[in-house]
């Protein structure tokens, strides 16, 4: 796995990793499963209400023992609540019902820039930068490179073990997203980010 996500294309097809995945005893398939799972659920973007992804979240957390997926689900349902709460406040709404442990901290310090929450999420200014300026792809990918690094950084704590299998999933689905995302794909993105936009609009008016 390359140490960027920004690359042509995925290492390994995803034929060829799900081939390889099979060599797995079913305990940890069950696990990989799981993950990929999420990593699914999470990357779709069907109309979800507050309370139909606090449900999965809380699902998900009562079936999951495995720390390191525990750990994957939280940092990407805290990335999602950020960046919904960052949107909301550029609309001059108020804090919405959220999913993760910084709940409550976010509502607390809703005034401050960056939630005081920067030296854990150092990429909070970043992307509220690029939403301020009206950039939604680079939105994007300054959310996944927050989601690339954190996985990296895991990935340097594990040699040869099955946390290494799951880390290596974790981060060749950023890389099949990026490389997805062509001049065409850019321009559908955009579009999407902005009807999103305008739709919360209309319905909290």
């Amino acid at each position: 796995m390359p140490r960027s996500f920004e690359i042509e294309r995925v290492p390994i097809s995803r034929i060829q990793l799900q081939q390889r995945l099979k060599l797995l005893g079913d305990r940890d398939k069950s696990t990989v499963e799981q993950v990929q799972g999420f990593l699914l659920w999470d990357r779709q973007r069907p109309e979800r209400t507050d309370d139909e992804v606090q449900m999965e979240y809380d699902r998900l957390m009562k079936s999951i023992s495995n720390s390191l997926v525990r750990d994957i689900i939280n940092h990407r349902m805290d990335v999602r609540t950020i960046t919904c709460a960052l949107r909301r406040r550029r609309l001059g709404l108020e804090s919405a019902a959220a999913v993760g442990q910084h709940t409550d901290h976010i509502r607390k310090n809703w005034q401050h820039p960056d939630f005081r929450l920067v030296r854990e999420h150092p990429w909070i200014p970043h992307v509220r930068e690029s939403l301020d300026a009206g950039e939604p792809l680079e939105v994007e990918r300054q959310l996944l490179g927050a989601t690339w690094n954190r996985w990296v950084q895991l990935a340097d704590q594990f040699y040869f073990s099955f946390e290494t299998i799951l880390l290596y999933l974790a981060r060749w689905e950023i890389v099949d997203r990026w490389t997805r995302l062509d001049e065409t794909a850019g321009r559908q993105k955009f579009d999407e980010l902005s009807t999103q936009t305008l739709n919360l609009e209309e319905n909290v008016a």
